[in-house]
């Protein structure tokens, strides 16, 4: 499936639109210009056709709700957003201003690199070290802060953790302070290719951490979601929607996420089959 954020970053914000429309309406017949009118209350059905004709200027008032009903991760609908303020709305200057600078920080999150991690012992205390230093004024903390955030007989698996981010090039020392290297100043939207030992790893370290946290759940169940329900699916459709569902998931977490955080979260969703009938001709 094209990744939606690739699209913005590399088109015009009428192109993005009239291609996100067609590739939303590739898996949902339904997805129509005349849908989309209907639902955003536009009467007339030509509107969005010579809109991305340019026979048409698209209305300021209908960028908001088309780019809603798209249902796009947080971070691509707030980018593709301000691509379309800034080319149709008229705008005065400081909220021109304010609007770029919006786009800027969307684009920044959005083309963070990939990082190869190589050598590390703890995947999942890595990646919690990696996010702690948020948790600090100008993301910069000595050990000891460090240390606060975890149980004292972790201590040195996260002194480990720490070495493994600085071998790997993402934290940096300066004497007794920790912060992000230049290059990963925005660490939260970085992505971590790992090879699968490291998945594997993650996923049962994980698993360990949440059973380490039931008793948290038991005392305090409004800080905790906890779904699990059992459906059937036709097993080529649900191969095929599942790119839809890790869309809105990453959507869900960008309306939680803040880099200026107090508290780190676990967003763990897991989603597998757990058996197959294979039918009979």
């Amino acid at each position: 499936m094209v990744d939606p954020a690739s699209v913005i970053l590399s088109s015009t914000s009428l192109v993005a639109l009239r291609s996100l429309i067609a590739l939303r309406r590739s898996v949902d017949s339904k997805f129509s210009y005349s849908y989309i009118s209907k639902r955003i209350g536009i009467k007339s059905r030509s509107y969005l056709s010579e809109v991305f004709n340019e026979k048409k200027k698209l209305n300021p008032k209908h960028v908001v709700p088309i780019v809603e009903l798209l249902a796009l991760p947080l971070t691509e609908a707030e980018l593709l957003k301000g691509k379309l303020m800034l080319d149709v709305a008229d705008l005065n200057e400081a909220e021109a201003a304010r609007i770029r600078s919006e786009v800027r920080d969307s684009e920044k999150k959005l083309t963070s690199g990939t990082l190869e991690l190589s050598g590390v012992r703890d995947i999942n205390l890595v990646m919690l070290i990696g996010a702690c230093l948020h948790l600090f004024k100008d993301g910069k903390a000595i050990k000891n802060q460090i240390f606060d955030l975890f149980k004292r007989d972790r201590h040195l698996e996260v002194e480990q953790g720490l070495y493994d981010l600085i071998k790997n090039g993402l934290l940096v020392k300066e004497g007794d302070q920790y912060s992000y290297s230049p290059d990963y100043t925005n660490i939260l939207h970085v992505y971590l290719a790992t090879n699968k030992k490291n998945e594997i790893d993650y996923l049962k370290s994980s698993i360990r951490e949440a059973l380490d946290h039931v008793s948290d759940f038991q005392n305090n169940p409004q800080e905790t979601v906890f779904y699990s329900g059992i459906i059937t699916a036709e097993k080529a459709r649900y191969l095929q929607d599942l790119d839809y569902v890790k869309q809105n998931l990453r959507s869900a977490q960008s309306r939680i996420e803040s880099n200026s955080g107090d508290t780190i979260i676990r967003f763990n969703v897991q989603i597998y089959p757990v058996a197959t009938h294979a039918k009979r001709i």
